[in-house]
């Protein structure tokens, strides 16, 4: 029989290629096993290691619940003792009260805090937003027959008045304006070493109210080498504790509570701490403390 050379050639060829997909099968049948092998003994390690994430989860799931039971534990002794715990911590110190914010309505309880700390509270003075009327500081002008192109030379106005003779008699003229609200001056008012902003602010154009007032206040004060705290509320809109600290003022952003309470306490203790405490997402630690 006649055997046409391109059948064979086509045949050689089938020949080959079916041995070529022979063994490629034969190869991939044992790199399967080899793979099959390997992932068998990635899944045995991973679930080792699941079995120990397991294990160290549930041991700091106990170590949390632990520290939360201190934590609540620890909050709610300073809240039944606050008061005996900040007993005489500023027996001595004159201390003022400055609300950069009419709106702040704490002002009386910052003053128990500090009486009940020993402290004499020197000022209680609240700054109402007439500071930034410039038809009630034209008025003041006139009256004073004093020039103040701005809030800043009222306030300045405001800080030489504590430092003088007579001070309430001076600013009860600004208190007649609706500039400042009056709440306390002491006899001993000049001997104030330290001073208390009430801030935070609800606000939409808090941190120009801040840079206008608060800002210029820090300065003024810092001159005169007061030792500042701000204080505000934890639910105040518009935190200043960033601001704060930027002007060198340490902080506390839970005035209202007990352990508030007792960070203020400790920071007009010693005015070598600095940062900002309390339960914001940006404070450095609940309650102060001094770095060794």
């Amino acid at each position: 029989m006649h055997i046409n050379m391109k059948y064979y050639i086509v045949s050689i060829g089938a020949i080959f290629i079916s041995l070529g997909i022979g063994m490629l099968v034969g190869f991939n049948l044992n790199y399967d096993e080899e793979i099959t092998k390997q992932q068998e003994a990635m899944i045995g390690d991973l679930n080792v290691r699941f079995e120990e994430l397991k294990e160290t989860n549930h041991t700091l799931e106990k170590d949390l619940k632990f520290l939360q039971e201190n934590y609540d534990n620890s909050i709610n002794f300073i809240n039944k003792n606050v008061d005996s715990i900040i007993k005489d911590k500023l027996i001595d110190k004159n201390i003022g009260i400055l609300s950069t914010n009419q709106e702040n309505n704490y002002n009386e309880e910052l003053k128990d805090v500090l009486t009940n700390a020993g402290a004499e509270v020197s000022f209680d003075i609240t700054l109402m937003n007439n500071i930034f009327n410039s038809e009630k500081v034209k008025e003041l002008s006139e009256v004073l027959q004093i020039e103040f192109k701005n809030s800043k030379e009222v306030l300045n106005y405001i800080v030489t008045c504590l430092k003088e003779d007579l001070a309430y008699d001076k600013l009860n003229i600004l208190q007649e304006i609706e500039i400042i609200k009056i709440n306390y001056i002491s006899d001993s008012y000049k001997n104030y070493s330290s001073v208390v902003l009430a801030g935070g602010n609800n606000g939409e154009l808090s941190e120009k109210l801040f840079n206008t007032v608060d800002k210029q206040l820090i300065e003024i004060l810092k001159n005169e080498n007061k030792h500042i705290v701000g204080v505000e509320r934890s639910d105040s809109k518009f935190s200043y504790s960033k601001l704060y600290l930027d002007s060198k003022v340490s902080s506390v952003d839970n005035i209202e509570t007990s352990i508030g309470k007792l960070s203020l306490v400790m920071l007009l203790e010693d005015s070598n701490i600095l940062g900002k405490f309390g339960v914001g997402e940006d404070s450095d630690s609940l309650i102060p403390y001094k770095k060794q």
